[in-house]
């Protein structure tokens, strides 16, 4: 199984419970496990075959801080249905980490990983 990776993607959204979060947003990172056939893409060395990383990437945190989520939970899953739609992906992983949530005790990241198929 092949796969193409886009990790530590990181971008500014609107995802939790509290007022303070949902007012002022939070630092957030993604990895991103898209399964294809790298032989088939590597046969043709054409963009057109492949998934475009670039702009994957750009309409990932074009949606994550255009949206405003309660959970974690819902952010991801919406983000992965995204990625499946609108890029013909078959099946993926995400990981998204919310970076230093404003919660006692105080921890580096809280994070969700879902895998996904069309």
């Amino acid at each position: 199984m092949d796969k193409l990776i886009i990790g530590g993607l990181e971008f500014y959204g609107h995802c939790g419970i509290t007022p303070e979060e949902q007012k002022t947003g939070q630092r957030f990172s993604l990895d991103l496990e898209l399964v294809c056939d790298v032989a088939r893409i590597a046969r043709t060395d054409q963009l057109k075959e492949a998934f475009d990383y670039a702009a994957i990437s750009r309409r990932v945190i074009e949606f994550a801080q255009k949206e405003q989520f309660a959970l974690i939970e819902t952010m991801a899953e919406r983000l992965a249905r995204l990625v499946l739609k609108e890029f013909g992906a078959k099946s993926l992983m995400l990981r998204l980490r919310k970076i230093a949530p404003p919660i006692e005790p105080i921890m580096a990241y809280s994070a969700v990983e879902i895998h996904r198929e069309a």
